[in-house]
């Protein structure tokens, strides 16, 4: 059983790499060409190819056009696998919102570099903050972080710390109690308020190129963010 599971894995090491080396769509071979190239029987290519399709990183076509082509994961493909991952793990969903603003506060670190694209990025945020209502719904001000969200990771380019932290945020978002039915309760129009003036703080900090005070700010919408979604008492 040891051998035969060494065998699987060197076989899929070796697909791997002949897949990372290939534009995504191109086609591999058919079934026998992998058999030849791999070394290996039809049955553990077949075991193989079940175990890249499920890494995202092979698509098995039948028919006579068929064979195997090169595939590449998308960050729905990950936030999937990890995500049934974590809840085998049974791990608590609120947990993982924590990982994910430590995150963010690197990422908004980052992004006070000083720079006139950071500057141009917070003016442009800063705006589309400011025109919120304070009577804004649970939903609008989710837009607009989702929105500033992205353009700070599109500014900072780590799209490693972008990937983590959205399958973090996934896996908790399947797990948030219902947030929209507390719209009009004033812990809400608490909420909005004490939100702007962080995401404005966070912004001012980033047009000033000064990183203690974004990672600072960060931290403290975070930890408003946090406890509107868990229900903890308003700011």
């Amino acid at each position: 059983m040891r051998k035969s599971k060494s065998t699987i894995d060197a076989a899929a090491s070796q697909l791997r790499s002949v897949v990372m080396s290939t534009e995504e769509g191109v086609l591999l071979g058919s079934e026998d060409t992998l058999v030849a190239s791999l070394g290996v029987s039809r049955a553990t290519v077949r075991q193989v190819a079940r175990l890249l399709e499920r890494e995202g990183l092979l698509r098995v076509r039948r028919g006579i056009n068929g064979g195997y082509f090169a595939a590449r994961p998308d960050v729905h493909t990950i936030e999937a696998a990890v995500s049934a991952y974590l809840e085998m793990l049974h791990t608590e969903a609120e947990d993982v919102t924590i990982i994910a603003s430590v995150l963010w506060v690197e990422a908004l670190r980052r992004a006070a570099n000083g720079t006139a694209e950071s500057k141009a990025l917070a003016e442009k945020c800063l705006a589309a903050v400011r025109t919120l209502r304070l009577d804004a719904s649970f939903h609008e001000v989710l837009l607009v972080e989702q929105e500033s969200r992205k353009a700070i990771f599109d500014l900072i380019e780590s799209r490693y710390i972008e990937l983590i932290f959205q399958i973090n945020m996934a896996f908790a978002q399947r797990h948030f109690p219902p947030a929209g039915d507390r719209d009009d309760t004033p812990a809400h129009r608490d909420f909005v308020r004490a939100w702007r003036h962080a995401k404005q703080l966070e912004f001012e900090s980033i047009a000033d190129g000064d990183p203690e005070l974004a990672m600072l700010a960060a931290q403290h919408s975070r930890n408003l963010w946090h406890r509107r979604i868990w229900n903890r008492d308003a700011p």
